[in-house]
């Protein structure tokens, strides 16, 4: 399976992405919408195979 990262996630290291990826599984609900929700998905830009 091939990974689709954004602008924002495409220069980290495993380690880091590692870590964003624990930070999101262990939000609530409500901090999760939070966190989705303080992104801009206009401005993050996608980069790899869909």
């Amino acid at each position: 399976m091939e990974t689709i990262g954004s602008e924002h996630t495409k220069d980290m290291t495993a380690e880091e992405m590692q870590a964003l990826q624990q930070e999101v599984a262990g939000m609530t609900p409500e901090e999760l919408k939070e966190f989705r929700n303080s992104k801009d998905a206009d401005s993050m830009g996608f980069w790899g195979k869909e």
